[in-house]
C-alpha cells in the first residue's frame, strides 16, 4: 500500500476535525456539570439541564494558543422567572461564571 502526501494530509485533516469535535463535546459536558454545581451551591435551579454554545475564539494565554469557549444557560431562583447565566472556559479550565441579577 503506497500512501501519497495528499492521502496523509487528508487523513490528518480528518483526524484533527474529529479530535476538535470530541474535545468540544467533552468541554461542553464539563460546562453542564459546572453550571449545575454552581447553581446548587447558590440554591438555584439550572433549567433544562443544558448549556448552549455562545461562541468560541482563538486566544493566547501564557504564551500558548488555546480556545476560549462561552456557554449560555438559564436558571431560576423562585421557579417563576428565567434568568441568564454564562460560563466561560479558557482551554480546559473555567475562567468565569456569570449570573444575571435575580430574585432571592
Amino acid at each position: 500500500m503506497n500512501l501519497q502526501l495528499s492521502d496523509i494530509i487528508f487523513l490528518l485533516l480528518i483526524a484533527s476535525l474529529f479530535y476538535g469535535w470530541w474535545r468540544n463535546s467533552t468541554i461542553r459536558e464539563r460546562a453542564v456539570i459546572s453550571a449545575k454545581q454552581h447553581c446548587q451551591e447558590l440554591n438555584l435551579q439550572l433549567l433544562d439541564d443544558s448549556v448552549a454554545g455562545n461562541g468560541w475564539k482563538p486566544y493566547w494565554e501564557n504564551h500558548q494558543p488555546c480556545i476560549k469557549r462561552s456557554y449560555q444557560f438559564e436558571f431560576t431562583s423562585t421557579g417563576r422567572m428565567r434568568y441568564q447565566g454564562r460560563i466561560t472556559f479558557t482551554g480546559n479550565r473555567i475562567s468565569n461564571i456569570w449570573l444575571s441579577p435575580h430574585d432571592i
